[in-house]
């Protein structure tokens, strides 16, 4: 009886990004992409914030002290949640990784001809490339910005600084022929 040893050439992988994803790279992928996917909400938020402190300078005029405290402190909570609410969603996002990836936050992409999956220690999630919304290229990582069945949108990030040059030259080509770049 002959015996196929065939594997299914979607299940090989092409490259295998590990690294330690860092507070700090988490806090900058979370500056990034709160900027990117916020920045016209920001703009109104910023509005919305000077509107509060101009009504709560008129109770100043008006000599009504509580009043006053609440706009400027409502109007302060808008300001401050609207350009840096990222850092608190950063330290949110990083605790809930810690949980899935273990400590040191330890990840690991695989990237395959149709698809990249996420390895965690509670499971794996897949993504198809055709569910890609947006490639953000630094200096020293990708973020790859997702969306898939169960979830709104996932970000990815990728380092780069764990590649070499061809493996890097082999995730563009890969990440923006899918994209369709």
């Amino acid at each position: 009886m002959a015996h196929s040893d065939s594997v299914n050439p979607d299940l090989i992988p092409i490259i295998e990004n590990k690294f330690i994803l860092t507070k700090s790279m988490n806090r900058r992928y979370a500056k990034i992409t709160y900027t990117k996917f916020h920045s016209k909400w920001q703009f109104t938020t910023l509005i919305i914030s000077i509107i509060l402190f101009a009504i709560g300078f008129v109770f100043v005029f008006l000599r009504l002290p509580i009043p006053f405290a609440v706009f400027i402190l409502l109007g302060l909570y808008v300001f401050f949640m609207s350009w840096f609410g990222y850092l608190y969603q950063a330290a949110v996002n990083y605790s809930q990784m810690k949980l899935y990836c273990g400590n040191p936050v330890e990840m690991h992409v695989i990237f395959y001809s149709k698809f990249f999956r996420v390895v965690g220690s509670k499971g794996n999630y897949d993504f198809l490339y055709s569910q890609i919304n947006d490639i953000i290229d630094l200096d020293d990582m990708i973020i790859l910005t997702v969306s898939g069945k169960g979830i709104i949108t996932h970000g990815q990030v990728i380092d780069k600084r764990v590649l070499s040059e061809d493996q890097l030259k082999k995730l563009y080509k890969l990440i923006y022929k899918k994209y369709g770049i």
